[in-house]
């Protein structure tokens, strides 16, 4: 195995700690919007390729001898569970469910580009097709999150009893 082939196993193994991580945020995201059809849609369908994603890139990782790293599939995921159970966002609503998911899902974007660049120079064709994949699933989660703010404003606000609250542009 070449010095490039142990740097690609390396970040394959990143790749799939991190898709760990995506697939936490996104659940309890997902929770937070259960009764919101119009975020639980594009995210539930983001979830289910995000699974697709570590699956394959579990395949890749066998096609090169390798498994994930537990070490740094639990590292993440304990940084998950930790951040919802005590981080900021704990009970606090849609709103910053919303935002974990979407820096999540530039997480993603941006180990995908590393991984496709990394794979083009191993020669790794699948590998960089699987992470193209990855970056333009994020991408196109990226675009579905922009344009939900405002929904996940309005839920959490909601919930916090300010239903009423007004709205950009309305008199105070």
């Amino acid at each position: 195995m070449t010095g490039l082939d142990r740097r690609l196993v390396t970040a394959l193994k990143d790749a799939h700690a991190l898709q760990q991580h995506v697939q936490a945020v996104l659940s309890e995201t997902l929770t937070s919007v259960a009764d919101e059809p119009e975020l639980c849609r594009p995210l539930g369908h983001f979830a289910e390729r995000s699974r697709v994603h570590t699956r394959e890139i579990e395949d890749r990782l066998r096609a090169h001898g390798a498994s994930a790293s537990l070490v740094r599939d639990a590292g993440w995921l304990f940084a998950s569970v930790a951040e919802a159970a005590f981080g900021p966002g704990h009970r606090a609503g849609a709103a910053k469910y919303v935002r974990d998911a979407y820096s999540a899902v530039h997480l993603q974007i941006a180990v995908g580009e590393l991984l496709r660049r990394l794979a083009e120079r191993a020669r790794d064709m699948e590998t960089a097709r699987i992470a193209a994949g990855m970056c333009a699933d994020g991408q196109e989660m990226s675009r579905e999150l922009a344009q939900s703010w405002d929904l996940a404003l309005e839920i959490t606000l909601r919930e916090h009893g300010l239903g009423d609250a007004g709205r950009p542009g309305e008199g105070r």
